[in-house]
């Protein structure tokens, strides 16, 4: 793991004026922690970030995150960005994206089961 995280940290320096979001953001990428679903045929496309409590749904094309740290601190401007989207555009740029392919018939089961996680993400955020 220690390799990979190097590896991933000197790919992805210009991001490291993150401090701290940055170093957690790294872990994240280094031990596989970026997921991409896609669904075929349809192209679809489902985002997500293992975080410490569980995966948040991200939308980079936005930006926007499912996190708490998101919602509270990013979209009323006192951060520019959480962990989650951070973490997503390190994998992006070192090319450590994890593309998960499924049916376009799995996908109702799919989000049915991303939506339980992210609230019982919220319940553990009270």
């Amino acid at each position: 793991m220690e390799a990979e995280r190097k590896a991933v940290t000197s790919r992805a320096s210009e991001f490291s004026r993150y401090g701290p979001k940055f170093e957690k953001a790294v872990d994240t990428v280094a031990s596989g922690g970026v997921k991409e679903c896609l669904f075929l045929p349809s192209g679809r496309r489902v985002v997500s970030v293992v975080g410490t409590l569980g995966d948040e749904l991200i939308d980079p094309s936005r930006p926007y995150c499912s996190c708490g740290n998101f919602f509270f601190r990013v979209s009323h401007g006192g951060e520019e960005t959480c962990y989650h989207l951070l973490s997503f555009m390190i994998a992006a740029k070192t090319g450590r994206v994890d593309i998960l392919e499924f049916s376009d018939e799995e996908f109702g089961d799919y989000l049915s089961a991303v939506v339980r996680d992210v609230l019982e993400v919220f319940a553990k955020t009270g």
